[in-house]
């Protein structure tokens, strides 16, 4: 039995799809992709690594986001939603 997703994609906004976006780089073009630590993704976006967390978590209610280990987390690409521009 799946748990029901308790953030839906509708509520995120522009960081969460900067982190999605983080995540994914570099999956077309044969680099290293899907994961992240808060930390990294506070330098890329400029924001702080509290709110980075609280943006991860958000992810990770929605299934987006797996925690692999403390401070280390792994997109699933096949999870993300389409993004309403």
């Amino acid at each position: 039995m799946s748990t029901p997703r308790m953030v839906d994609a509708d509520d995120f906004d522009d960081l969460h799809w900067a982190i999605i976006d983080e995540m994914l780089a570099g999956r077309d073009d044969g680099e290293p992709w899907g994961y992240a630590t808060p930390g990294h993704l506070a330098e890329v976006t400029g924001e702080s690594r509290q709110l980075m967390n609280q943006r991860l978590r958000d992810l990770t209610m929605s299934d987006v986001v797996e925690k692999v280990s403390r401070g280390f987390y792994r997109i699933h690409a096949s999870e993300v939603p389409d993004r309403d521009e």
